[in-house]
């Protein structure tokens, strides 16, 4: 029993995270169910519960629909940001620095916001002689505090945009909020806005073995390797990383490995505590 119960949390857990950052779900439908079961779960079940990250976990969906944007976001003092002057060697020690996939850039100071820029687009355009900012400016959101944290998960969703400015009734900038932030609770790899266009996410390392990326697409392996993945469509799983989650039921630490149906091994080479950034899966002979 204990297994079966330990099988369809993770199996729940999985289905959550995939619909709520998925544009293809229709949100709504996926809180009014959460709404409902949540109504079935007393103050007392959630005690009861001795998974410290599953009782959270149900404690944040329920409290969800409560919350805006202002209390999650990073406020204006925190935000690390470009200057849109800085020559790129500045821009480069920012980004070893502060470890950010994407960051605001401002003429002057931040209630001028100009775009963000992705670290991805900063790295592809090194080489160019005349490196200029504006040329890889990538549009954000723009939000007011008290806007509900479901109604902007719903915009970034449909724009994939991922960062929005908080804003208040003067154009002045109050902080920042990611779509990480707005799902900080839920574990799991979010695809990001130019991932659809990164194909170098497997590096083949020799017949049977590979590295790849978290958000790599589980159809793409399954052509590679010839097996059949399950879990796509019983479980409504996309990527590597949410399938090794789906077989450890928790965010993994580095060096911890995972066999799939005696065919695949997947080891982790990176992961922080909230995700799982890179995998090295091994086919068995």
């Amino acid at each position: 029993m204990t297994n079966k119960n330990n099988f369809l949390k993770k199996s729940w857990r999985i289905w959550l995270i995939n619909k709520l950052l998925s544009s293809k779900s229709n949100i709504d439908e996926v809180f009014a169910l959460l709404s409902e079961k949540s109504e079935m779960i007393s103050e007392k079940k959630l005690e009861e519960i001795d998974d410290n990250n599953e009782n959270s976990l149900i404690r944040n969906i329920i409290n969800l629909n409560e919350k805006s944007v202002e209390d999650i976001m990073v406020p204006r003092a925190e935000i690390i940001s470009i200057e849109k002057n800085q020559n790129i060697k500045n821009i480069l020690a920012i980004i070893k620095t502060e470890a950010h996939s994407r960051m605001p850039v401002y003429d002057q100071n931040l209630d001028n916001t100009l775009g963000f820029v992705h670290v991805k687009d900063v790295i592809k355009n090194l080489n160019i002689d005349e490196f200029e900012i504006s040329k890889i400016l990538r549009n954000v959101l723009y939000v007011a505090p008290k806007s509900p944290i479901l109604d902007l998960l719903k915009r970034m969703r449909a724009s994939r945009i991922h960062i929005g400015l908080v804003v208040d009734e003067f154009g002045g900038v109050d902080g920042l909020v990611t779509i990480e932030d707005l799902v900080e609770e839920i574990i799991g790899e979010i695809e990001d806005e130019h991932d659809a266009d990164d194909d170098i996410k497997f590096h083949k390392i020799d017949k049977s073995r590979a590295v790849v990326d978290a958000s790599y697409k589980l159809s793409e392996l399954s052509k590679i390797y010839n097996i059949e993945i399950k879990e796509m469509k019983d479980d409504e799983i996309d990527t590597v990383g949410g399938l090794v989650f789906f077989l450890s039921g928790k965010v993994p630490k580095t060096g911890e490995i995972f066999k799939y149906n005696n065919s695949l091994n997947f080891k982790i080479l990176s992961a922080s505590n909230r995700r799982i950034n890179t995998i090295e899966i091994n086919k068995e002979k």
